[in-house]
């Protein structure tokens, strides 16, 4: 009879770990087919079946119908979908599709504890989520995030541990440590690369204490102390030779130009580790934190999940995502997609790369709420174009930086 109590112990010690966070539904519970729309960058919806198989495993009357649909057809079937009044029950979105949607997202408040779901994802992933009211819309899953990425061979012959510097560093000392790297390196003609976008310049301009909009969001306002510094830092590395003149007065590629071993540095996106494993061969590189500013800083990006207010199922659609979004889950998924987790508490073994991704997922997890609403407002992805000629006509010594901020401002103030 002991033996008996004892197994009996431990077959539900078992069960409470598999159906921890809510996982597990009554058995008893009504059956219910949840209809998820997904689109795939790579093998997301395979890695997103395999992650949730456990919950539906323990819940035999929830199923899926999964319909895949190609990224460029996704948003029209989705509007579609909502304003015939069928909405999925569970939908995977971007950044960007976060803000159309946002109206038709049912909020997780109700539903969760949504102090512990703000506690467990970082600010600035979550507050893409939040809608007008300060409600939660949905569970952030894998991130994005900018960062620098160094050529550790070239370092290390100018006899510089960029590791240990880059725990610490600013901006001054990288300058300084970055023309000893390139008299030490004949093939190493550059300090930095930066993509030619507005986004990764504002990795550098959020650490300087930038930014695109006012404090309470309401208008364009780059004419701020922090932006006009990061222009004139930036024009100071172009004009000093340490970035090259190509990228963003040309057309040459940065990544390419990394790969080639002819700069130090990078400033690109954390989808550049899997680039790099693969086609970087002839020198040894790593992810190190972007030297710090006014502040550490990222920039974030990513994909989330979500229900839908005219959702027929909402209850058992909020529970599966809880289940999904979990610690263990989440890693899971991130592990299995090659990408950093949204959550605080992610600790991820990767294949390769770990170290790498940790970088990123610690400069992302620094990074504050407010750049997350910046770059899901409109009006800055409507002046994207406008800042790059801005920045542009400062860089060929055109334009003071104070002026190229002011004309964003007077365009921003149109819309």
């Amino acid at each position: 009879m002991k033996r008996i109590t004892g197994i009996l112990c431990i077959m539900f010690l078992a069960a409470g770990m598999i159906f921890a966070n809510g996982a597990k539904e009554s058995a008893s519970g009504k059956d219910v087919t949840l209809t998820v729309l997904w689109f795939n960058d790579a093998n997301e919806s395979d890695v997103f079946k395999s992650t949730i198989q456990d919950y539906l495993t323990a819940n035999p009357n929830v199923k899926l119908d999964l319909q895949v649909v190609a990224f460029n057809d996704y948003e029209q079937k989705l509007k579609l979908m909502i304003s015939g009044g069928n909405p999925p029950d569970l939908a995977r979105l971007t950044t960007a599709q976060i803000v159309t949607f946002m109206d038709t997202l049912e909020p997780l408040d109700s539903y969760t504890n949504i102090a512990q779901v703000k506690k467990d994802f970082m600010p600035a992933m979550l507050a893409y989520g939040i809608n007008s009211k300060g409600q939660v819309c949905a569970y952030p899953t894998e991130a994005t995030a900018n960062g620098m990425i160094v050529n550790k061979t070239a370092w290390n012959k100018a006899g510089i541990d960029v590791k240990t510097l880059s725990k610490t560093w600013t901006w001054d000392q990288w300058e300084e440590a970055a023309k000893k790297v390139l008299k030490a390196n004949d093939k190493v003609k550059y300090g930095l690369a930066v993509d030619f976008t507005p986004h990764r310049f504002s990795t550098i301009m959020y650490e300087m204490g930038g930014r695109f909009l006012s404090a309470d969001q309401k208008k364009v306002e780059l004419n701020n102390p922090g932006t006009i510094n990061a222009i004139n830092m930036f024009k100071k590395y172009h004009d000093e030779g340490l970035i090259p003149q190509s990228v963003w007065l040309g057309s040459e590629n940065p990544a390419e130009m990394f790969q080639a071993g002819i700069v130090a540095c990078h400033i690109g996106g954390s989808w550049n580790i899997n680039q790099y494993a693969k086609n970087v061969k002839d020198f040894e590189w790593c992810v190190v934190s972007t030297p710090k500013g006014t502040i550490n800083s990222s920039v974030p990006g990513g994909k989330f999940i979500a229900a839908f207010k005219d959702g027929k199922n909402k209850a058992a659609a909020m529970k599966l995502m809880a289940a999904f979004s979990d610690k263990a889950h989440n890693e899971k998924y991130c592990l299995g997609t090659s990408n950093l987790s949204s959550r605080q508490d992610a600790a991820i073994k990767y294949p390769a790369n770990s170290d790498d991704f940790a970088v990123f997922q610690k400069d992302l997890a620094a990074t504050p709420a407010f750049t997350a609403g910046e770059w899901r407002d409109p009006r800055v992805a409507k002046l994207s174009a406008t800042i790059k000629e801005q920045i542009v006509q400062v860089l060929m010594g055109k334009e003071s930086a104070e002026d190229a901020v002011k004309n964003v401002d007077a365009k921003g103030a149109a819309f």
